[in-house]
């Protein structure tokens, strides 16, 4: 009887601990997760990895973190994340080829001739690695400059950009020359509506699509506050815009800090709502096909804990934002997969139409 009586108090205490997983909701939607190698051997932190069907790495697979010295290639931290997303049965999506911010200090000493030929190089040796094993990377990151306003853009004044002002173009046109099956984003912060650099970085990746550069998506980040987000009509109308220049959207590195009572119920709410708005938006529109959190638990965030922005707590128990986001899978069905014929539209589009002297009606002031 005391047996008895002991499987039952641990089948109840294990039922205390279980909770839904995205990923059972998502209908073959991609959700996802940044992770970190650093944290696996932390048994919590894997159980609430196993929510997600997507993963990217927060740093292994950037540029310094593959190849710190010049021509030195070590890919063991990225392998290790690729590795650990197959276990889980994820999907892997990488991030990112070329970036100003964590590169080595080697290129950046480069003249002109000789740093293209270590971006080609890079993304060369990159991509033929993981060729058939990565299906999506972002190929350049963040370069756009935070002052463009929405009438045009300017592009950040980074070495890349000092020694190569053509670099964004070289990058995409190598990656799709070494591996044309795999899709080629940009991705970049500041995007969802709320600044006019959301419209600059429109304008530009339209310009791409104009002048035939290969690019398949854009990635929007999303770094956004309960006190500053998005509103769902102008987020959802600005995905759809993409999908008319025939590009995927992924939201890329979603979290949503908070100031001051983080704790209180009223503050997490909002918090939930901001999540389930990005959600929805995305899964209104058929291009968009990929949604990631940027971190597990709130320990974990670049954000740091006390702005409790992600959706599991410092135990990796989930929090109310993130069962915001399961009741939205479960009752939004993702139009990427309701209408598959729509995720891309004719490539002719005249994709330099933009709408500048609306630019205040359409963001968020």
């Amino acid at each position: 009887m005391k047996f008895n009586k002991a499987i039952l108090l641990s089948a109840l205490a294990a039922s205390a601990e279980a909770y839904e997983l995205l990923k059972d909701y998502s209908n073959g939607f991609r959700i996802g997760v940044a992770t970190n190698t650093m944290h696996y051997n932390n048994g919590n932190y894997v159980n609430a990895m196993k929510a997600f069907n997507y993963m990217v790495a927060e740093n292994a697979c950037k540029f310094v973190s593959i190849q710190g010295s010049k021509g030195r290639f070590n890919f063991n931290d990225c392998d290790n994340h690729l590795k650990k997303a197959n276990e889980l049965g994820m999907a892997f999506r990488g991030h990112a080829l070329i970036w100003h911010s964590m590169a080595p200090n080697w290129i950046q000493s480069e003249d002109s001739q000789t740093m293209r030929n270590s971006i080609i190089n890079h993304i060369t040796t990159v991509l033929k690695h993981y060729e058939g094993k990565i299906d999506a990377w972002d190929v350049v990151n963040e370069a756009i400059d935070d002052s463009s306003n929405g009438n045009g853009w300017k592009f950040r004044n980074s070495f890349l950009y000092q020694k190569n002002k053509d670099f964004i173009d070289l990058a995409f046109k190598t990656a799709r020359q070494v591996d044309p099956k795999v899709k080629l984003f940009y991705n970049d912060y500041n995007t969802e509506g709320i600044y006019g650099k959301s419209e600059s970085v429109y304008q530009f990746v339209a310009d791409m699509k104009k002048r035939n550069i290969p690019i398949d998506g854009v990635g929007i980040q999303y770094h956004v506050s309960v006190q500053n987000q998005p509103q769902l009509s102008k987020i959802t109308d600005l995905i759809g815009r993409y999908c008319k220049l025939g590009l995927e959207v992924h939201i890329t590195e979603l979290d949503v800090s908070c100031q001051g009572a983080c704790n209180s119920g009223d503050e997490q709410n909002k918090q939930g709502q901001v999540f389930s708005n990005a959600l929805k938006a995305c899964l209104s529109n058929s291009c968009c096909t990929g949604f990631l959190v940027w971190g597990v638990g709130d320990p974990d965030s670049w954000l740091g804990q006390d702005k409790r922005g992600l959706l599991f707590d410092g135990s990796y128990k989930p929090k109310a934002q993130y069962n915001a986001l399961l009741n939205v899978l479960k009752s939004t069905k993702a139009a990427s997969l309701s209408n598959k014929t729509n995720t891309t539209t004719n490539s002719n589009t005249n994709t330099n139409t933009t709408n500048n002297n609306n630019t205040n009606d359409y963001f968020q002031q």
